[in-house]
């Protein structure tokens, strides 16, 4: 057997393109509570939660979306806080009413709430 082949150089790239996209995810995340910030200065909801490949590390790329899920948000403002959103942060949002929803617990367990600040 030769000499094995070296992925130093591969490996390194690698790496500094996994700090760079979570780089990226943790600079969204920013975007989206400012987002959803303004979004509270507009329409009425309780809590906002962040889930899904956002709040993973590594497991977020380019074509992912943002999910959000949202505690008192009322149906005649759930079209407007997705698209307010997605038009702020210029990624497609998918928006769910957390209330009664199957992912309700898991959500408020394992995303990333959103604090009003007073």
């Amino acid at each position: 057997m030769g000499p094995g082949f070296s992925t130093q150089l591969l490996d390194g790239v690698l790496e500094r393109e996994r700090a760079e996209r979570e780089g990226r995810r943790i600079q969204l995340i920013k975007k989206v509570f400012a987002a959803i910030a303004r979004l509270a200065q507009e329409i009425l909801f309780e809590e906002a939660y962040l889930f899904g490949s956002i709040v993973k590390t590594q497991r977020f790329s380019k074509g992912s979306d943002v999910d959000i899920g949202f505690v008192g948000l009322r149906d005649e403002d759930f079209f407007k806080a997705m698209s307010f959103i997605s038009r702020e942060i210029g990624v497609e949002v998918d928006v769910i009413q957390l209330e009664g929803h199957r992912l309700e617990a898991r959500v408020k367990r394992e995303g990333l709430k959103w604090k009003r600040k007073v």
